[in-house]
């Protein structure tokens, strides 16, 4: 290999390590942040209780899944949960727009409790 396709490599490997790394920064802004009204007490500190994988519900991919992650929203009960309150305070927060009643979050989150449950 050449010289200069090596360092072409290299530089592209660096911008790309840089990239991960800032957007990983991007991902703890916020945390400890508590949206989810009603949270018990225990609750209140930044290790959750229990930590569920949010991308089963249609429209929570990775990168949403932390992002509500850094809210402390952990698991499907917390989004069953949710009433309107705590919808607009995530919308607002996360920006989504009604994103959560648009795909029904919160109902998918009950159906996976049920069917979990059974």
């Amino acid at each position: 290999m050449s010289y200069p396709w090596m360092l072409i490599y290299v530089l592209v490997a660096l911008w790309l390590i840089w990239w991960v790394l800032r957007e990983a920064r991007k991902l703890d802004v916020g945390h400890g942040d508590h949206v989810h009204d009603g949270d018990p007490p225990e609750q209140e500190t930044n290790v959750p209780l229990r930590v569920d994988d949010l991308t089963q519900i249609k429209g929570v991919g990775a990168v949403i899944a932390a992002k509500l992650r850094t809210l402390n929203i952990t698991t499907y009960q917390q989004i069953a949960d949710l009433n309107s309150t705590g919808i607009e305070k995530i919308n607002a927060e996360l920006n989504f727009k009604g994103r959560i009643e648009r795909e029904q979050w919160v109902q998918q989150a009950q159906e996976i409790l049920n069917r979990d449950g059974e």
